[in-house]
């Protein structure tokens, strides 16, 4: 009986020694971790000048209601081409930038985008493996310099 406890003995300090020694050193590696959390200071954090707000000018009376937002319309461009790579958009609503709206492809040659706008007209040209072209689907066309452009008209 006696061998039988003091078994148990042993095996209750080791099982102690197993879950203690590892959450010693956690419980440390803890502290090191958020040691920075005890010497934050409201002093360092000040800024180093004053900032002031410019005053407030009372508007008119006939300006006071909340000025009119345009209203936004979400349009859909798209373009069925085959053998095509990339597709992009570029037109007088991305300042003519032919990397920023690039197309998905939908379908085996379909290709398309939502992008929002406010009313409208806007030119645009389809950039597709680098190569700009008009929209075959849109017959409204424009001249923009000495380039023949689409022209989308949203209302």
């Amino acid at each position: 009986m006696l061998e039988r406890k003091s078994m148990l003995l042993f095996i209750a300090v080791f099982a102690l020694a197993f879950v203690s020694v590892p959450s010693v050193l956690f419980h440390n590696a803890l502290k090191k971790y958020f040691s920075f959390m005890g010497h934050w200071s409201v002093a360092s954090t000040k800024p180093s000048r004053f900032a002031q707000l410019p005053p407030m000018h009372p508007r008119p009376a006939d300006q006071r209601a909340d000025l009119a937002q345009p209203e936004i319309r979400f349009v859909k461009f798209t373009i069925k081409i085959a053998n095509a790579k990339t597709v992009k958009l570029a037109g007088d609503f991305n300042k003519w930038n032919q990397d920023s709206l690039t197309l998905v492809k939908h379908g085996k040659n379909t290709w398309g985008t939502v992008i929002p706008l406010p009313p409208g007209a806007y030119q645009y040209l389809y950039s597709i493996d680098g190569q700009l072209m008009l929209d075959p689907l849109n017959p409204e066309t424009a001249m923009a310099g000495e380039k023949k452009v689409s022209v989308m008209t949203v209302k």
